[in-house]
């Protein structure tokens, strides 16, 4: 399957890198068989947005080429473009799905932020200590049940892609406490970032913009790439963030996730 989103393609390298991608022409199958409950990453998507007769034939084309329950417990459908279209998703709604939008940003170089932080310590995570330090500031994100479990997954597959010489992973260091984080990627000629979180308390002091500056800085000057790509939610504080160091939205992306569902008698 040919694809035009900058950011769905890097998207699918590092689900490559960390799992599996499988070409099935008119739609990709996206796994991480050691992560099952990574929604993120355990997906089908399309050439196109959603039709109004897909709903029988997309759930189906999950349920026989990603899992079931117990081995997955949810649903999720992802699709090119670069609009953020929609389709016609009435079906998938009534069924339980949300859908999800998110935007793409990217820019040649960053601008120093407006108030650098220059009391933390920026370095490369590369033991043990700093990936579960990684862990435990993501996890603080969310108090849900399992989703330390979920974070430590998908950390242990992007240390894996790091170690393979693919990327850095960043910790912002007070003393010895990591209060936020983030990964960059070598996608081609592209940076790629991943999971940008400052631990709570130690918002507004501009360090996740200090951290993602140097981290910019030094996959710019490490791999000559010619591009910084980042995704976020659609609706999260971060944009105006992102923007003042000179990120330009360039993509809208849109899916659809079903949180729960009970398999379906066909």
């Amino acid at each position: 399957m040919r694809v035009r989103s900058l950011g769905l393609h890097t998207d699918l390298v590092l689900h490559a890198w960390r799992g599996r991608v499988r070409d099935r022409e008119d739609h990709l199958v996206v796994t991480h068989p050691d992560v099952p409950e990574f929604r993120g990453g355990n997906l089908l998507v399309f050439e196109r947005p959603p039709e109004a007769a897909d709903f029988e034939r997309w759930c189906e084309l999950f349920d026989r080429s990603v899992g079931v329950p117990p081995a997955i417990g949810f649903r999720a459908f992802g699709w090119d473009g670069l609009d953020g279209e929609v389709g016609d998703t009435a079906a998938f709604i009534a069924a339980g799905f949300e859908l999800e939008r998110t935007v793409v940003l990217a820019a040649p170089r960053l601008l120093p932020p407006e108030r650098p932080n220059r009391d933390v310590r920026l370095a490369a995570v590369t033991d043990d200590a700093g990936w579960e330090a990684a862990v435990d500031v993501q996890a603080s994100e969310s108090a849900r049940p399992g989703y330390r479990s979920l974070v430590a997954g998908v950390m242990r597959a992007n240390r894996r892609v790091a170690e393979a010489g693919h990327g850095v992973w960043w910790g912002a260091f007070v003393g010895d406490v990591m209060v936020a984080t983030m990964g960059v990627f070598r996608v081609g000629d592209l940076a790629r970032t991943q999971a940008i979180v400052t631990r709570a308390g130690w918002r507004g002091r501009g360090i996740a913009s200090t951290l993602l500056h140097h981290a910019a800085e030094s996959a710019r000057a490490a791999w000559g790439t010619g591009l910084l790509v980042l995704e976020a939610e659609a609706d999260v504080p971060a944009l105006n963030l992102y923007q003042r160091v000179g990120l330009a939205l360039i993509e809208w992306r849109a899916g659809l996730g079903q949180r729960a569902w009970t398999p379906r008698r066909l």
